[in-house]
């Protein structure tokens, strides 16, 4: 199977078991704090300083050097297998031990979303606390999709560039 196939196929496993986990699970939820509006410029600068935090590099947009539909492409797959990820680990896991206590289902969430990604464990350990605590504190899973997807395009930005 080519690498292009293969993403594809498992962007749309992550879809179909994130639609799943939507219709089968019904979590408690942290109180709702944060406006639905201001979920996506809290989430995105979360995400921007997490980047920042974890690269120590000033963050810089993806470039489109004539590729629009390309780039258009990428920041939609990005968005999408961000959404997936926080859906299943934040509102699903994370919710689904909140009755545990808030400190139990943090650890056990991040955790299960750092062994998830193979490579650089540590490096989400770190970011999947972060996405945790951000839906903790904010109570609303747009914020944590919205940093999730930032800090993604921003990490990809920085790898197209190291490959020029």
């Amino acid at each position: 199977m080519t690498p292009g196939r293969a993403l594809w196929l498992r962007l749309a496993a992550g879809a179909a078991v994130t639609a799943a986990c939507l219709v089968v699970f019904a979590p408690p939820r942290p109180a709702g704090r944060l406006p639905l509006a201001a979920a996506g410029p809290v989430g995105g600068c979360c995400g921007i300083a997490l980047f920042a935090l974890v690269t120590r590099r000033r963050p810089r947009l993806p470039a489109a050097r004539g590729r629009l539909l390309l780039l258009a492409v990428r920041l939609a797959v990005f968005g999408l297998w961000a959404a997936n990820e926080e859906v299943v680990w934040r509102r699903v896991a994370l919710g689904e031990l909140l009755p545990a206590g808030v400190v139990p289902a943090l650890a056990l969430s991040t955790v299960g979303f750092a062994l998830l990604h193979r490579a650089r464990p540590l490096l989400h350990l770190g970011s999947g606390g972060a996405f945790g605590a951000l839906y903790l504190s904010t109570g609303a899973l747009g914020a944590t999709i919205a940093a999730h997807w930032t800090y993604n395009v921003l990490v990809g930005a920085l790898v197209d560039r190291g490959r020029t």
